[in-house]
């Protein structure tokens, strides 16, 4: 029986581990790029968001996202709440991170809504600007209904409830290792996690997590 070289064999290996390589997919509830690994867990049930929370409940409108945010390269790495959005697949809407005193210390709360026959996606309001954590979308020159809706809503303030949840959430801070906690989002309607996805854009430059 003839036999093969091992050195034949390696090489024809490795091609087919890289070319498997080449077809992974993004995993759900996931994403990362060379400086971080980013896994994502959305709360929507009311009693999944009162064990998050140790007993308390958010308002109805309110969802929050456990975020597990891992540094890769060593370095310290700056991470905020303020890099991280959610949008809704389902109808276009999307919801900057919340600080706690915006949910419950009596702060001036901005929803914004996608323009009336405006399409969904990551592509809605990408490509306007961002003013006080809010993302606007550019008006349209040719159609004049493109301007996504802004609601502003006051609420009572809620001291305890406002520590809580600064206890809960994700740290502003930089880190060098792994860090979890929870970032708090205003969205209106019957959602489900598959209907949601998150956009980071920070440092490490921008990914997108599709939940699932």
């Amino acid at each position: 029986m003839k036999m093969i070289p091992i050195l034949l064999i390696c090489p024809m290996l490795t091609c087919v581990s890289s070319a498997l390589a080449g077809d992974l997919k993004a995993l759900p509830n996931q994403a990362g790029n060379n400086d971080i690994d980013l896994q994502g867990t959305v709360l929507i049930v009311r009693n999944d968001i009162k064990l998050a929370l140790d007993g308390p409940d958010l308002p109805p409108e309110y969802i929050a996202v456990r975020m597990k945010v891992t540094p890769k390269s060593g370095a310290p790495l700056r991470i905020s709440p303020d890099d991280f959005t959610l949008l809704s697949r389902k109808n276009g809407e999307r919801s900057p991170a919340l600080s706690p005193n915006q949910i419950a210390g009596g702060g001036t709360v901005l929803m914004v809504k996608p323009a009336a026959n405006q399409p969904g996606g990551d592509g809605t309001t990408a490509n306007g600007p961002i003013w006080g954590g809010v993302s606007l979308g550019r008006r349209s020159s040719t159609n004049s209904n493109t301007a996504p809706s802004v609601h502003t809503e006051n609420r009572d303030g809620d001291a305890p409830m406002v520590k809580l949840l600064a206890a809960k959430a994700l740290p502003d801070k930089d880190i060098k290792d792994a860090v979890e906690g929870l970032l708090y989002f205003a969205m209106d309607g019957k959602l489900k996690p598959k209907d949601l996805s998150m956009i980071y854009q920070g440092p490490a430059g921008k990914l997108v997590i599709d939940f699932k």
